[in-house]
């Protein structure tokens, strides 16, 4: 089973970050517009990505979760948590964008974002609804210092 698409698309249109157009770092005024950052379950960065574009596009997290899986056994599940997995999913379907992929993800979506959603992607993607998160909120990301070299202040 399966979320409609439908749900998914009224889900992407709620979200400001899901507009690739919506632009909250002028690219005029810096070089680096925000940091995506791929984490270990233990919120170890694995691979961080320089977002170089104004608004939250998705090649970013596509390009990170290719890395990994270079890194990965074919054999191997991984669990996404993302503010937006559900429309990360639904490009992967829509488009049929990196088929090879598609029976080893797992999507949910970040618990402090998950309430933002549609009923029906809460259902679909909460961690709470799946036993493959344990007590995983994926929120570890908020201790990512800005500047690395500074260390981590959370």
């Amino acid at each position: 089973m399966n979320v409609l698409n439908s749900v998914l698309d009224m889900c992407g249109n709620s979200f400001i970050a899901v507009d690739g157009d919506c632009i909250k770092a002028s690219t005029q005024q810096f070089d680096d517009t925000g940091l995506m950052a791929l984490l270990c379950h233990h919120d170890i960065a694995l691979y961080i990505a320089n977002m170089r574009t104004a608004g939250k596009k998705q090649f970013y997290a596509f390009a990170l979760v290719a890395a990994l899986f270079k890194e990965l056994p074919e054999w191997w599940t991984m669990g996404i948590l993302y503010d937006i997995a559900c429309q990360i999913h639904l490009s992967l379907l829509k488009w049929n964008f990196m088929p090879e992929w598609h029976s080893h993800i797992i999507f949910g979506v970040l618990v402090f974002h998950a309430y933002g959603h549609q009923w029906t992607c809460q259902l679909w993607y909460h961690p709470q609804k799946s036993e493959i998160w344990g007590l995983s909120d994926g929120e570890g990301y908020c201790t990512i210092p800005a500047d690395p070299s500074q260390g981590n202040s959370g």
